[in-house]
């Protein structure tokens, strides 16, 4: 079984769980944890290590906003020693339904973390790419 953390700036953990669950259904091995001006970054790094440590035999997630922000510099600093543990920055909503399409959620296989990876770079579009797109397809929007 995968466990995964989304975190990021404001509430965008919280926001994006809540848009996973609202199409998925509750999702109880998802956490969300925010981070904004009123969370002490001891406290939050603290956070992220206890859901790092809960099952250190297990495979972990941690989905971040974006490269470089606080939220991914603090999960890289507690991935040091701890091989089972998968950082993935960039997250989205079509990323986070593809984790839980795979069943990542009930087995372990990091190698197939790649799978989102490219659902959520497919899902990054301009208005008139996916159109032409759509229409070489066959297809009309």
């Amino acid at each position: 079984m995968m466990r995964a953390l989304i975190t990021g700036h404001a509430e965008f953990a919280q926001g994006m769980k809540s848009a996973l669950e609202l199409i998925a259904g509750p999702q109880e091995e998802i956490r969300a944890l925010p981070f904004d001006e009123s969370t002490g970054l001891e406290a939050y790094h603290q956070a992220i290590c206890d859901f790092c440590d809960e099952d250190e035999d297990e495979e972990a997630v941690i989905f971040t906003d974006m490269i470089g922000g606080t939220p991914f510099n603090q999960a890289m600093i507690a991935k040091e020693g701890r091989q089972r543990l998968h950082i993935i920055t960039g997250t989205n909503l079509p990323m986070l339904m593809e984790f839980i399409a795979q069943g990542m959620i009930q087995e372990s296989c990091p190698d197939c973390l790649e799978i989102p990876i490219e659902t959520a770079k497919e899902g990054i579009t301009l208005d008139l790419e996916l159109f032409l797109r759509l229409e070489e397809e066959g297809g009309g929007i």
